[in-house]
């Protein structure tokens, strides 16, 4: 019973060390493996950040459904102007080629969007999406 008890113990420590390392492994991974990751860590918080859709990394794949997926590697801004890479993927139509869209992510995990106007950014990311 009690090398039981030592052996959950141990399990528990190393999950919890997992949960503590994985976000700053996963940092500007724009992988769909870094998101599934960040999006199992009940330790992460969602937080939100802004992206200019002025890019030329757009990638284009055939979805199960015969149409489109449209996946942009941007750069994103949070409230105070800190850079982070992130994976944007849209479905059969692309983004407007000048959108500014504040998205809420959990990581590398990108939650939602919503097109914006540049002037509801924080002034801070104005200064880095001209």
């Amino acid at each position: 019973m009690r090398k039981w008890m030592i052996d959950l113990g141990g399990l528990a420590v190393i999950l919890a060390a997992v949960m503590l390392v994985a976000p700053l492994t996963t940092r500007d991974q724009t992988t769909p493996g870094a998101a599934m990751l960040d999006r199992m860590n009940p330790l992460l918080p969602t937080h939100t950040v802004y992206v200019s859709t002025t890019t030329d990394h757009i990638e284009q794949t055939r979805n199960a459904h015969g149409g489109l997926d449209y996946r942009y590697r941007l750069t994103s801004y949070d409230r105070c102007g800190c850079p982070r890479r992130l994976l944007i993927t849209v479905t059969d139509h692309p983004l407007a080629p000048t959108a500014y869209l504040k998205v809420r992510a959990k990581g590398q995990t990108v939650l939602g969007w919503h097109a914006v106007r540049y002037r509801q950014l924080p002034a801070r990311v104005q200064a880095h999406l001209r």
